[in-house]
């Protein structure tokens, strides 16, 4: 049985041009958000702009999985933590928390009664990506790495204390929301998070430069994996 595939992002300019692109067969309307299905790059797909923030994006993700979607994968922007990571890099996000949480064991003794802090990502899904971030000539460069999600935009000001708890790579709102939602719906899930803003270049006034051409970068590699994604995830 063909798989499939649920896309999220939470801004128009990280899910657009994806939509713009789709072989559009069923748009639904369910909690304020339009769920787009159809195909694209020869894979059934259903594409949703969830929303900035965490509930947001938990939310569209359980839409997602209640439309019998077998993979989500995340597309978007984030900031860098890690001082030599560029504008326009995108991060495979191998494994995700909260900055904004508890860490004093809320995710290790209630539910989902996690082992550690970190919901991984599908190392299939990792697997793919990074083979498909060596065939091609993105403008930016492609690591592996570690994201932290608040509901928070992260300035120059708030990175040290979250670089100290986590050491992690980049930091967005979303991310480790959709990765929760899999993990208690055993779902394989995977983020592809561009760089938008960095320690050098921080604050709004770099995120809204640098936006659309960083969630481009994400979504190229996407397009890449997409030709492998169903030939090589057993079902």
């Amino acid at each position: 049985m063909k798989q499939k595939i649920g896309i999220i992002a939470a801004a128009d300019d990280e899910i657009q041009p994806l939509i713009a692109q789709m072989r559009i067969e069923k748009t639904e309307e369910a909690a304020m958000l339009k769920l787009i299905e159809g195909t694209w790059q020869g894979q059934s797909i259903t594409a949703v702009r969830c929303g900035v923030g965490k509930v947001n994006a938990a939310l569209a993700t359980q839409l997602l999985i209640d439309k019998q979607v077998s993979v989500v994968i995340m597309i978007g922007t984030a900031g860098a933590l890690d001082p030599n990571i560029k504008i326009g890099d995108v991060i495979i996000i191998e494994r995700c928390t909260y900055h904004d949480v508890d860490h004093s064991g809320v995710l290790i003794h209630y539910h989902p009664y996690m082992k550690d802090l970190w919901f991984l990502s599908d190392p299939d899904l990792v697997h793919l990506a990074e083979h498909a971030a060596g065939q091609g000539n993105g403008e930016g460069q492609i690591r592996t790495g570690r994201g932290v999600s608040g509901d928070q935009f992260i300035d120059q000001a708030g990175r040290s204390s979250i670089i100290e708890k986590f050491n992690p790579d980049c930091v967005d709102m979303e991310s480790a929301a959709v990765a929760h939602v899999c993990y208690v719906n055993q779902i394989p899930f995977l983020a592809l998070r561009a760089i938008s803003d960095t320690p050098h270049q921080s604050g709004s006034k770099s995120y809204h430069q640098n936006s659309s051409w960083a969630a481009f970068q994400a979504l190229t590699l996407l397009e890449r994996m997409m030709g492998e994604l169903g030939e090589n995830r057993p079902e």
